[in-house]
């Protein structure tokens, strides 16, 4: 398994773990839908911008919707969810706030947002740009990051939509491979701004 499977893998199982048994769940760019498979017995919605991947799931009988949410306006209108997933998709689309706003309407009253941001001022960034290179494999690419959010700046974003953080968990990388995964679990403890990958959130509406 590449670094970036494992990676995504170790995310999907603490995001499994905030997840109660038959819940019904839409995960807000929902890509394959893999982490479906990490739920206890999911009532499970998807949206994606993709195309071609809502299509490959609709054949497998999920239920899932192709929506560009720099355009178009979120779907399901008549569905209430126990949790929304925003997992790594608000610095990706234009209006943050926008897309944040409109997922907490789609919560039932005991419903909450799981949400990640990744931290795009890690150690590994920050010596990609001394050393004038790129921050992403493709920086051009049509879902690169439109928004970066260094730990604090992304807490107080969230907080200022009337959000109540139930948890927070940082979330350790697991590159570069030759250092030792106990070592740089220390180290994102330590010092998170530089060693944290990413940041998972739990959260419930205030009002």
């Amino acid at each position: 398994m590449d670094s970036h499977n494992q990676f995504v893998q170790r995310k999907f199982n603490e995001v499994a773990k905030l997840v109660s048994p038959k819940s019904k769940i839409l995960d807000i760019g929902c890509h394959d839908a893999k982490i479906k498979s990490f739920f206890d017995d999911p009532n499970y919605f998807g949206i994606d911008g993709d195309k071609k991947l809502i299509q490959d799931l609709s054949k497998k009988g999920f239920q899932v919707k192709q929506v560009d949410l720099n355009k178009q306006e979120m779907p399901f209108e008549k569905e209430e969810f126990d949790y929304v997933l925003l997992l790594d998709i608000l610095e990706h689309v234009a209006n943050p706030s926008k897309l944040l706003t409109e997922a907490k309407k789609k919560l039932n009253n005991s419903g909450k947002l799981i949400i990640t941001l990744p931290n795009d001022y890690h150690l590994l960034n920050k010596i990609r740009f001394v050393f004038n290179k790129p921050l992403t494999e493709d920086p051009f690419a049509p879902y690169g990051h439109m928004h970066y959010f260094p730990i604090k700046l992304g807490k107080d974003f969230l907080l200022k939509h009337d959000l109540k953080i139930i948890k927070k968990i940082n979330l350790p990388p697991v590159k570069p491979s030759f250092v030792p995964q106990p070592i740089k679990n220390i180290l994102a403890k330590i010092f998170p701004q530089s060693f944290v990958r990413d940041v998972l959130y739990l959260l419930e509406p205030l009002n």
